[in-house]
């Protein structure tokens, strides 16, 4: 006990002011950036989702009194922010899994060996390079109704008459933003896969080659073991990624058609923005917060756990 006691005593020397003055005036600027920036809004957020602060009743006389949880009931109980929920999840769920099939495929291509496999890895990355707003233009260029290619290309082979709103429709709205994502983001996932590939021996496919095992047996006895860590970690970074992206939809649809793409992060954005709700919108806010924070652990987990290993 005693032994652990001086142990303890000698870290708290170590970062002691008076030993470390200048290294903590040095952080101190970007300590301070951080809580004005970052730790006092959020606190600042948390503190309105308990606030009737609705800007459109700014000159009633319970405009910024405390109301405990009466937003979060509100919220939950509104049948439009159960959706935004429901959205959020097939969302996410659809893209992680197309993107991640889809990933796993052009990575183990790109890690043949073929020619002129650089500039192909270059051409793969493009999609991840391009910006947002750029993407999203395009996106909606090509889905237009009139000079759209998807349309072009289905009414010249008969399969439509004349051309077909893909975002302006319920039915296809949803999917078709969810194809400008994953076409989007792919090569964000197939880095950490493609690089993970990297590390596996080549000895170990010639080995069981030799042994008779096809190429499906290879990938599934030693390509995924040997990469399923890496691969779970960029999952788990990916998931955060695809439920925090905002520019997807709003760039596209705005939630629309009658909310058909609406999400938890849109539907924050318009409580706040569109209809001056802010207590409302603080709300939906922490409780976007929270899932980004358990999501946020589980990765900080398994970056623990591959360090130890």
């Amino acid at each position: 006990m005693k032994a652990k006691t001086k142990k303890t005593k000698l870290r708290l020397r170590e970062y002691s002011f008076q030993q470390n003055m200048h290294g903590y005036m040095l952080i101190a600027p970007a300590v301070i950036a951080i809580i004005l920036l970052s730790i006092y809004p959020l606190l600042q957020g948390i503190w309105i989702s308990f606030l009737n602060y609705d800007m459109t009743k700014a000159n009633s006389a319970a405009f910024g009194t405390f109301t405990g949880l009466k937003n979060y009931h509100v919220i939950f109980s509104n049948s439009k922010y159960r959706n935004a929920v429901a959205n959020s999840v097939v969302w996410t769920l659809v893209n992680i899994v197309a993107q991640l099939a889809l990933a796993m495929v052009v990575a183990l291509v790109l890690n043949e060996k073929l020619k002129g496999r650089g500039l192909f890895r270059t051409i793969a990355l493009l999609p991840w390079a391009i910006p947002a707003a750029i993407s999203a233009l395009t996106f909606s260029a090509l889905y237009d109704t009139k000079i759209g290619i998807f349309n072009v290309i289905l009414i010249k082979l008969g399969i439509l008459k004349e051309g077909f709103s893909f975002l302006g429709n319920v039915q296809t709205a949803m999917p078709a933003v969810i194809l400008a994502n994953v076409w989007k983001s792919t090569p964000f996932l197939m880095i950490f896969i493609l690089a993970a590939l990297q590390g596996v021996s080549y000895d170990m496919y010639e080995s069981a080659a030799i042994d008779g095992a096809g190429k499906l047996k290879r990938f599934l006895y030693i390509t995924l073991p040997n990469i399923k860590e890496p691969m779970a970690v960029a999952v788990i970074l990916n998931v955060i990624s695809i439920f925090n992206n905002f520019n997807a939809i709003w760039l596209l649809t705005k939630g629309g058609p009658l909310d058909s793409t609406e999400i938890m992060y849109t539907y924050a954005y318009r409580q706040a923005f569109v209809d001056h709700k802010f207590g409302y919108a603080a709300a939906t806010s922490v409780v976007i917060f929270i899932v980004i924070a358990i999501l946020t652990v589980i990765y900080v987990k398994m970056i623990a756990s591959d360090r130890k290993e």
